[in-house]
């Protein structure tokens, strides 16, 4: 599978929304730089070390469970159907593992510029997902609605 696909949205705003989450990540780094910080806690670096670890095992596993079928953007060829792993508490575990290390960065890192960050990362891959979602009902039908109607979003709480 080619695995540059079809980007969802207009290519400015999808680099925009890499960039700011990129950027929200360096907040680990500048902390430890010491540039202007505002508030730090032994209880928010725990917190933090556990989000960040979480999201990363989120994103670990969407790829292995996503195989072969790993593309950036809308698949230009035939793809398959996945809904086993970590795709039965959540429909999107690579934007959610991001996400949540997004929030770690900034309970480890507490600048209004990070949280600036997450927020525009945020929205611009909460669009992205739903043009993927319209793309997905398209090639998969009742398929995908009845995964959709079974699986939340972000993340199923309720096992």
């Amino acid at each position: 599978m080619d695995a540059l696909g079809k980007s969802p949205i207009p290519v400015p705003l999808l680099i925009t929304g890499k960039v700011s989450m990129l950027c929200c990540w360096l907040f680990f780094i500048a902390k430890n730089q010491g540039m202007g910080i505002l508030y730090s806690s032994n209880a928010l670096q725990l917190i933090a070390a556990v989000l960040a670890a979480a999201g990363v095992i989120f994103i670990v596993s969407g790829f292995i469970c996503l195989g072969n079928s790993i593309s950036v953007g809308l698949p230009r060829e035939k793809t398959e159907f996945r809904c086993n792993g970590i795709f039965r508490i959540t429909r999107n575990p690579l934007y959610f593992g991001a996400f949540l290390i997004c929030a770690a960065s900034c309970l480890y890192a507490v600048h209004p510029v990070n949280f600036i960050l997450f927020a525009i990362a945020f929205a611009i891959h909460h669009s992205i997902i739903l043009k993927e979602e319209k793309f997905l009902e398209s090639v998969f039908g009742k398929q995908w609605m009845d995964y959709k109607q079974r699986v939340p979003r972000y993340l199923r709480l309720k096992f």
